[in-house]
């Protein structure tokens, strides 16, 4: 089994369903979602990807702002567990301060591209995702997509033009799936696609529903189809479930619990 993990930056659920994103709305209705699921404080993007990728809350991993800070207690990613398991691991990203996710030489591959400030930029990182797909069989692909935050930022959460950055960061998905099927891989992938916080106004970083609120979709081989999730979800159930799905023993630090709901008996 492959997982395909996809966070969208400052995409907030109710942007789901205002904007343009039928691709998005296609892995919905063949996938298990919900839009209730919970971010952590402070909800700003490094911390909010650490809880995601090692599965537990800030006040264990410790790092509060955009700025790494290594842990006294090291907590593993789901990255690292994968790459230590012999699973080959990319991560492609457009915003550099996510270089901390996992442990030096966890990855496989891994691609930078500075920039989340255009649109341009999330579509570059799906073709250089793409490229590499088609290059080496990754079986643990991270994908970051930053130009919805930005747009939220310069133009207001729930704008047009951040709803557009939503419509954008769809195709962009939709590509880079496309990729997986073109290449006969997607009946052996589960995709998870979701966001690190949502905002409102101009900014997020509280603990208000529009900025802790995240979608949390999950698709694929062995996923309940069209079914809406009653279970909570919790951002740092993203790293436990994935590793669920691929069959890697759970680390002991982390706290995440297996949204078992989603999965077909």
């Amino acid at each position: 089994m492959r997982v395909l993990l996809i966070t969208v930056d400052g995409m907030r659920p109710d942007g789901l369903e205002q904007a343009e994103t039928p691709f998005l709305d296609r892995l919905r209705s063949e996938g298990a979602f919900t839009g209730s699921a919970r971010s952590v404080m402070p909800s700003i993007t490094l911390p909010c990807h650490m809880s995601m990728l090692r599965g537990v809350d800030v006040t264990r991993h410790g790092v509060t702002t955009n700025t790494y800070q290594p842990p006294a207690r090291p907590v593993p990613s789901l990255l690292d567990v994968a790459k230590e398991k012999g699973r080959r691991t990319g991560f492609f990203y457009n915003w550099e301060e996510l270089r901390d996710l996992h442990a030096t030489g966890k990855l496989d591959v891994s691609f930078l591209y500075w920039d989340c400030e255009h649109a341009e930029g999330d579509h570059l990182v799906a073709d250089m995702t793409i490229s590499f797909l088609e290059r080496l069989d990754l079986e643990v692909v991270m994908v970051y997509l930053g130009y919805p935050d930005i747009a939220g930022h310069h133009d207001g959460w729930m704008s047009q033009p951040y709803l557009d950055s939503l419509t954008n960061a769809d195709g962009c998905i939709a590509r880079i799936y496309g990729a997986f099927e073109r290449l006969g891989l997607a009946d052996d992938t589960v995709t998870l696609v979701t966001s690190d916080h949502g905002g409102h106004g101009r900014s997020h970083g509280t603990d208000c529903d529009e900025d802790l609120l995240i979608p949390w979709l999950l698709h694929g081989p062995g996923i309940r189809a069209g079914h809406a999730l009653e279970t909570p979800v919790r951002i740092y159930d993203t790293c436990t479930t994935l590793a669920h799905i691929l069959g890697l023993p759970p680390s002991p630090e982390w706290d995440g619990q297996v949204v078992t709901e989603a999965l077909m008996a």
